[in-house]
């Protein structure tokens, strides 16, 4: 993971990746890229359920490989230009990010994530050069939530794929690279 705030402010990060589709004339958007352009870090938002996912995130991923037998690389850190990546899960040429969420069984049984978390993994895909992309959610519940040293169970893990074009992959390439231009230009984009 790429911790330096110092070196995280000049990038993209995945987690940023739902700004560079934003309409560029919004107050949000505006703010978001006056503090690339100046190279200031933001304060991280968090709260609880982030916490949680925090800490399991490694836990997760050690029951998803005990399951699967398998192996992977974790905390794998990327650059492409501006854009970096601090990638949970890769395997094979498959990246995946992990989620503690209440969510994870619905999106498991609709087959489908949020879209800024599919935006993400968009972006994972572009800076690794991978093909391949998924959610690793973890069911959480309030007691959980209390008390994330509580031991994990197979029942509640959840792989949901997520199905990546390469239009798709493109299309994020050229809104990354566009945003680059302006920023080593120091204009806001239009």
């Amino acid at each position: 993971m790429i911790t330096d705030k110092q070196d995280r402010c000049h990038f993209i990060g995945g987690s940023e990746s739902h700004y560079i589709y934003m309409n560029y004339e919004t107050a949000t958007f505006k703010s978001w890229w006056k503090n690339k352009l100046e190279g200031v870090n933001e304060d991280s938002f968090s709260n609880l359920s982030m916490a949680v996912g925090t800490i399991l995130e490694h836990d997760v991923i050690a029951l998803y490989e005990q399951i699967n037998g398998i192996s992977g690389e974790k905390d794998k850190q990327m650059v492409k230009g501006i854009a970096r990546a601090n990638t949970d899960y890769i395997h094979g040429s498959k990246v995946s990010d992990v989620k503690v969420s209440k969510q994870a069984a619905s999106w498991h049984k609709k087959g489908k994530v949020p879209l800024k978390y599919k935006r993400q993994l968009i972006h994972y895909l572009y800076v690794c050069d991978l093909d391949k992309a998924s959610i690793i959610a973890y069911q959480c519940d309030e007691e959980l939530k209390e008390n994330p040293f509580l031991p994990l169970t197979e029942d509640k893990l959840y792989e949901i794929e997520v199905e990546v074009t390469e239009e798709e992959i493109r299309k994020h390439q050229q809104l990354i690279e566009y945003l680059e231009f302006c920023r080593d230009m120091g204009v806001y984009p239009s």
